[in-house]
């Protein structure tokens, strides 16, 4: 969308295994329009996270004061849950600032009767949801709020914020009305079974006291967390608890901070509520639309007594604990930055810049990693950004490595990895150059490949032709530590195949019963989206356990669901390849 490639009609699916809709895809492609590095994205996220702490500022300081607003923002900008999710792009990164803008509109909505804010009050009700479900706390809470203030009477821009938050949500109406299988997950969602409990509302509270968000940063090296910060966090926020209802309790006329008071209270009861019923974890982040609600709450604490000395403590104690968690957040990602984190955060975005741009521009390069869809697979989506500007191909390298028959930098996520092992293994791995991960990690290999050298090893054949364009002209075994890999080599002579999803099966036979049933099978992916004419190609496929003898190997293609084999130029289905002999590795 950022370079005006197409409008995205449906987003992944969250952990409520449905499909999200567009809206922060199209949030994103702002950034983006921008520049194709990720960098900016994730620089924007950190721009919408800290308009969220102005506005935080903003609503504290009018309705409750100085020192309320400086306890509120100091705590909204120093919540570990808002750092680390300030940090990246996803969707739920972009909670809290709805929730923020979502408070200043509705607050100047009835306040000041600014009719435009009432609009935006009515489209962010009606929008956040698009950009991840845990949004519809805002629609919940806005549905009260019509009533208790009696919006019907302010039609127009009531009328024109759900026109624009409709509008919005038209392409993905479409899309679910022409898309069976869409709708049959929305079913499946919704309809499967659930549970009532109340999961939501504890997520809520680790939220407000921050309770483990080093495991978020760290995983499994997270320390074991003190309980000071989080005493510290929850006296602030009964506190303010006590302020908020005490407001709204005493009565007498809407003042700023009466409202203030109720606005915040009626999005901490909203938040919660969609999730009560749940068929899947409630997660934490779920309730970061929020986040602003809770550091107001924070700022309230401050004028629970009117003496000066409480007000001293309560400023102190917020300062104190944003300077605690300013102290452990630093430490924690700058260990995060340094040390691999098993279950933490993934490789920082630096290091992925570093590999990405330390290839020389001169030639195109094939990436070989875990997975090659960028719509899921976390490595593919980053270097697929990186790269956008440049010529490349992302492939997933567990089974295949491709030769391309012009020069090119062949690039693998590690080198104790399929596609590097065949590269080494026919001698092409040359001048490896190599890009760090951090400590524990194994870094990035790469080396130029001069688009004409043939893989040495591989026994050749009398060429054979299959129906897709490919030519088998060799094939190896060998030992693989534990493994004993079968690997194919073809040359990519016709056109490609432009759809379908392709596979190649391995059945393996004792020399003596090469008609009978298998021994073992093996089928692999071949990334058939990726190939191009002239392009040659190794398959590999790894079986365990074999025992010593003589074995021939049966090989070809297929296409997935229908499971139909590709059939041979010169008839057959299948091509039968050895015998050769296995022995102990």
């Amino acid at each position: 969308m950022g370079t005006w490639g197409g409008v995205r009609h449906a987003r992944l699916p969250w952990s409520g295994r449905v499909p999200n809709l567009p809206a922060a895809a199209w949030i994103y492609a702002l950034p983006y329009a921008i520049s194709p590095d990720p960098l900016v994205a994730t620089l924007f996220t950190g721009l919408l996270s800290l308009i969220a702490v102005i506005m935080t500022w903003h609503l504290a300081r009018r309705a409750w004061g100085l020192l309320p607003a400086l306890v509120g923002a100091t705590v909204m900008a120093a919540s570990p849950y808002a750092v680390l999710y300030s940090r990246a792009i996803w969707a739920q990164d972009l909670l809290p600032v709805l929730g923020a803008i979502w408070l200043w509109a509705a607050f100047h909505a009835i306040r000041d009767r600014h009719q435009v804010a009432l609009a935006l009050h009515i489209f962010l009700a009606g929008f956040a949801f698009q950009v991840h479900f845990a949004g519809i706390a805002l629609a919940l809470a806005s549905v009260w709020l019509f009533v208790r203030f009696r919006w019907w009477r302010r039609w127009p821009p009531v009328l024109g914020g759900a026109a624009l938050a409709a509008l919005a949500a038209l392409p993905f109406a479409l899309e679910l009305l022409q898309n069976p299988a869409l709708r049959d997950q929305f079913g499946a969602a919704f309809g499967g079974q659930a549970v009532i409990d109340l999961e939501a509302p504890g997520a809520l509270v680790r939220l407000g006291l921050a309770h483990d968000w080093q495991f978020l940063a760290l995983g499994d090296l997270a320390p074991e967390a003190s309980p000071l910060p989080h005493i510290a966090a929850g006296l602030l926020l009964l506190a303010g608890l006590a302020v908020v209802i005490r407001k709204i309790a005493g009565g007498g006329p809407l003042t700023e901070g009466h409202l203030l008071a109720e606005l915040t209270s009626t999005l901490l009861l909203a938040t919660p509520l969609f999730f009560l019923r749940h068929s899947t974890p409630v997660f934490v982040h779920y309730q970061l639309v929020a986040l602003p609600a809770l550091a107001l709450l924070a700022g309230a604490s401050v004028c629970l007594l009117k003496q000066p000395l409480w007000r001293a403590l309560a400023v102190a104690t917020g300062i104190a604990l944003a300077a605690v968690w300013t102290v452990q957040l630093s430490a924690s990602l700058t260990q995060a930055g340094q040390v691999e984190t098993p279950n933490g955060l993934g490789t920082p975005l630096g290091l992925l810049r570093d590999a990405a741009y330390g290839l020389p521009d001169d030639a195109p390069v094939l990436f070989f990693t875990h997975g090659d869809d960028p719509n899921v697979d976390g490595e593919a989506a980053i270097f697929k950004a990186l790269w956008w500007e440049r010529p490349h191909r992302i492939v997933r390298g567990d089974s295949l490595l491709i030769l391309p028959d012009e020069p090119a930098y062949l690039m693998a996520t590690l080198a104790p990895f399929q596609a590097w092992e065949a590269l080494e293994a026919a001698r092409l791995a040359r001048a490896v150059m190599t890009f760090p991960r951090r400590e524990g990690a194994l870094p990035f290999v790469a080396t130029r490949y001069d688009g004409q050298t043939l893989p040495d090893g591989f026994t050749p054949i009398e060429p054979v032709e299959l129906a897709d364009g490919v030519i088998l002209e060799g094939w190896q075994v060998r030992w693989v530590g534990p493994r004993f890999r079968i690997s194919t080599l073809w040359r990519v002579a016709g056109d490609p195949p432009v759809s379908g999803t392709r596979q190649q099966f391995h059945h393996l036979y004792p020399a003596e019963h090469s008609a009978s049933e298998p021994l073992m099978i093996a089928d692999v992916p071949i990334s058939a989206h990726n190939w191009r004419t002239g392009d040659r190609l190794i398959v590999m496929a790894d079986f365990f356990d074999v025992p010593p003898g003589e074995y021939t190997v049966r090989t070809g293609h297929y296409t997935l669901p229908d499971v139909a084999r590709i059939p041979r130029a010169d008839g057959g289905d299948s091509i039968l390849l050895g015998p050769f002999t296995v022995t102990q590795p």
